[in-house]
């Protein structure tokens, strides 16, 4: 396959903040035309201000990935609005801690709702898009934390790993038609989902340098972007781990409530 370039038109949902709106910001620096999505308007037009102010073009549209129809009505007008659009971007993400003793029903739909069925609702709104046009770059934002179970995070971790293995079978169906796929791992971020968080997050980065080394990777458009390297290596590790030894490390590493 040949190597890709730097998309000039994409779609980035949960374009508001966080990684969503570096990645808009960084695509904006060389020029191209970006489709924010999110829920927040007025958040969503501060961030189509500096796109402009940087050279890109922007076009803002206000989303709720959750809602399914509405995800596939706005690709479909953010591709005829920009003319094509190169890559699409599944960031949307949300976020849930508490212990399982805790846990609730009314407390996990949310995570499945925008982590799974809307982050898998704007990649395949997206794919007869990039069959017809034989080209196409699909990306989601997953997460370290979906390689194995954490405490206090059942929802969270089983959502991203349910997008890792939805994107791993597109890649292998969609390849030889010209449509690219990247699995987008982060380790933990400085974003407003995590402000506030009481647990430990070693080797966070800022947002816009995750968002600079997410594009950078993305050119080569890889089937995994895993940062930074010691999580990635630490989790490979504990993936690797019979399930009895990684609950006991696991847990004597975890506070007992929460």
């Amino acid at each position: 396959m040949k190597r890709a370039r730097r998309p000039q038109t994409v779609l980035i949902t949960g374009a508001s903040s966080g990684i969503g709106r570096e990645l808009a910001l960084e695509y904006a620096r060389g020029g191209a035309a970006v489709a924010l999505c999110a829920r927040r308007q007025a958040e969503l037009e501060r961030v189509a201000e500096e796109v402009r102010s940087l050279g890109g073009t922007a076009r803002v549209f206000r989303l709720d990935v959750s809602d399914v129809g509405a995800v596939t009505e706005t690709i479909r007008r953010a591709d005829e609005e920009l003319g094509g659009i190169d890559m699409v971007v599944a960031n949307a993400g949300r976020g849930d801690t508490r212990r399982s003793t805790r846990l609730t029903w009314d407390a996990v739909a949310p995570v499945v709702d925008v982590n799974i069925r809307g982050a898998m609702a704007t990649l395949v709104a997206a794919i007869p898009m990039f069959l017809a046009q034989q080209r196409g770059h699909l990306v989601a934002v997953s997460s370290l934390a979906g390689v194995r179970g954490l405490p206090a995070s059942a929802a969270y971790s089983a959502s991203k790993a349910a997008l890792s293995t939805f994107l791993e079978s597109l890649r292998i169906d969609l390849g030889p038609a010209g449509i690219r796929v990247s699995d987008v791992r982060p380790g933990f971020v400085a974003t407003p989902f995590n402000e506030g968080a009481s647990h430990p997050m070693p080797f966070r980065w800022p947002a816009d340098k995750a968002a600079r080394h997410i594009a950078r990777r993305l050119e080569s458009a890889p089937a995994v972007v895993a940062f930074p390297w010691p999580m990635v290596l630490a989790t490979s590790f504990a993936r690797l781990l019979p399930a009895w030894i990684y609950d006991r490390i696991i847990r004597l590493g975890s506070p007992t409530s929460t």
